[in-house]
């Protein structure tokens, strides 16, 4: 499959998903759930730190969801906005709620982040990172997705992918030299 034709068909998923919101919301956000359901989950809980927390940003994102769908929402891709709109729906949850995350370090392992020992410390981790490095560690760590599955859903060279990668996995490591360097 071509990049291009992976990104439209996730196009055409997407459009498909929020016309049927519109036409019946329950049916329509099971649905939307059941393809995304997995990123949401995971993001809205590594950023929380808290599943009562999680469970109202997912009920907030779904809120979000179907009001895009009510607008006629399309997204160029779908796979970034559903991250994004998690990401700032739980982020807007945690103002006000400022508890520092756990700081345990990471196993490294031939020269990648290697296994993270929780979701604490791994969005600790990621914070400083700009929208799309985020977004490429999460899929990578959480989703568990390869270099590849990455670059086909942002629609991106796989050569592009990995330098975003490197260069996220080099501001960690930094981050973390720093941390010990202060203890």
């Amino acid at each position: 499959m071509s990049k291009k034709s992976g990104k439209e068909k996730k196009k055409k998923v997407f459009q498909r998903l929020m016309a049927s919101i519109r036409r019946d919301p329950q049916k329509g956000l099971r649905l939307f759930y059941d393809t995304y359901g997995r990123i949401i989950q995971a993001t809205a809980q590594a950023i929380c730190r808290s599943s009562d927390k999680a469970g109202e940003v997912i009920d907030d994102v779904f809120v979000r969801v179907w009001e895009y769908a009510e607008e006629g929402g399309g997204a160029d891709d779908p796979d970034a906005w559903v991250h994004t709109v998690t990401a700032n729906e739980a982020k807007q949850a945690m103002r006000g709620r400022r508890e520092l995350p756990l700081r345990e370090e990471i196993a490294a392992a031939d020269d990648r982040i290697g296994e993270v020992l929780d979701r604490h410390s791994f969005y600790w981790m990621i914070e400083d990172l700009s929208e799309i490095e985020q977004a490429v560690m999460v899929r990578r760590f959480i989703s568990l997705a390869t270099f590849q599955e990455i670059a086909e859903e942002f629609g991106k060279p796989l050569t592009t992918v990995t330098s975003v990668y490197y260069r996220a996995f080099g501001k960690i490591k930094k981050k973390l030299e720093e941390k010990s360097e202060k203890f």
